[in-house]
C-alpha cells in the first residue's frame, strides 16, 4: 500500500452521498425503496434523498443535456474542517463554491473531465438533515 502524501491529506473518511441524474426519478425511487429498502429522508420538486446506514443516494431530474443516469456529484466525508480550504488551495484543486447548513458545511472542487466533487463535513455524520422534508404519507380513502 503507498504511502498517504501529508500534504495532500485532507481527512478524507468515506462517501457522504453521490448525486446521479435520472429519467425517470418515480420509478428509481420505488427500486430503491422498495426492492433495495432504503428510506426517504428528503424529497423536492426536482430531487429525491435516500438513506441506507448513515449515507445518502441523491435522485435528481436530469436536465436538458444532462445524460440520465449519469453522476451528477459525489460527495466525499471529511474528518476535519478547520484548514480544509487551505489544504485545498495548496493543493491546487479548484474550489468552485462552499455552502454551510445546519448540519453540515461543504467545499465544492471541480475534478477531472468536470466532475464535481463535494467535500463535507458533519458534526455528526448520522444526522442528514434535508431542506425538503419527504411528504407525509397520505391515509388510503375510504371506499364510496
Amino acid at each position: 500500500m503507498p504511502a498517504k502524501t501529508a500534504t495532500r491529506d485532507f481527512g478524507l473518511i468515506g462517501f457522504d452521498h453521490v448525486d446521479i441524474c435520472i429519467k425517470d426519478r418515480a420509478k428509481a425511487r420505488r427500486f430503491f425503496v422498495e426492492q433495495l429498502g432504503m428510506d426517504v429522508i428528503g424529497e423536492g420538486p426536482d430531487h429525491t434523498y435516500l438513506l441506507f446506514g448513515d449515507q445518502v443516494l441523491g435522485l435528481k431530474d436530469a436536465k436538458d443535456g444532462e445524460t440520465p443516469s449519469g453522476i451528477d456529484r459525489i460527495a466525499i466525508r471529511v474528518s476535519e474542517w478547520t484548514g480544509l480550504r487551505s489544504r485545498v488551495s495548496r493543493a491546487r484543486v479548484t474550489i468552485t463554491g462552499e455552502k454551510e447548513r445546519e448540519d453540515s458545511r461543504s467545499l465544492f472542487l471541480r475534478g477531472p473531465e468536470g466532475l464535481r466533487i463535494e467535500l463535507v463535513w458533519r458534526p455528526d455524520p448520522h444526522t442528514h438533515l434535508c431542506a425538503h422534508p419527504p411528504p407525509a404519507e397520505t391515509p388510503p380513502e375510504d371506499g364510496p
